[in-house]
């Protein structure tokens, strides 16, 4: 058999996968946790501490509903970096119009899942997710994990098992995400919470695997 070629996300398998990611992270305001002392912006809406990843079909349907989207420019010799290291293709640096003109309908991929990503366990397994290592000292739920919706965490779980199915190079980089954060554990000896989705909750089995 050939090499399976994985093209990139259509605009209707976006739009589909939009669809996964509507509900709510927390059962208010996450944003008001963190924006007073922000300047009045939630942590995860200043382009400077996230610049927001946008699939390029993505940003074509977002362009074609809105003129929330445009492309990111970096201003400084960090930010130049951070686009000469980017090396897939099939995505770009996004910046929005800010929070005063959030549409939510058309809020990114990037924007539905801060500040949450797949965890892989040891047999290579997807069984949850974790916080972002990268802004645990700046998103405020990144130390309220409880406050996390349920219902966000299994809508969320679907997303991911359907993207790193579709797209092999995100299971392949979480996988790594996974074991720098085992490897910190076992340096540090602190826990890190993982939100199992309802199926996996309260699995003993997985204990071995985590």
């Amino acid at each position: 058999m050939g090499k399976t070629i994985f093209t990139d996300l259509t605009e209707d398998e976006v739009a589909y996968l939009y669809t996964l990611l509507r509900e709510e992270v927390t059962n208010y305001d996450c944003g008001s946790l963190c924006k007073d002392d922000n300047g009045g912006v939630p942590f995860c809406c200043v382009t400077e501490n996230a610049v927001p990843l946008l699939y390029k079909k993505e940003f074509e349907l977002l362009k074609s509903r809105s003129d929330l989207w445009r492309v990111w420019n970096p201003t400084d010799p960090k930010e130049r970096k951070l686009l000469e290291e980017h090396d897939d293709e099939n995505t770009v640096f996004c910046k929005c119009k800010g929070v005063q003109f959030c549409e939510r309908e058309n809020r990114s991929v990037s924007c539905r899942t801060f500040p949450l990503e797949p965890y892989i366990d040891k047999r290579g397994v997807f069984v949850g997710l974790v916080f972002m290592k990268e802004f645990s000292n700046g998103c405020p739920l990144t130390k309220r994990s409880k406050d996390i919706r349920q219902e966000f965490v299994d809508n969320h779980f679907i997303f991911w098992e359907k993207l790193m199915l579709r797209r092999p190079v995100e299971f392949e980089t979480y996988t790594k995400s996974s074991r720098s954060y085992r490897l910190s554990r076992t340096k540090t000896k602190k826990e890190f919470p993982i939100l199992f989705p309802s199926h996996l909750k309260g699995k003993d089995y997985l204990k071995q695997y985590l």
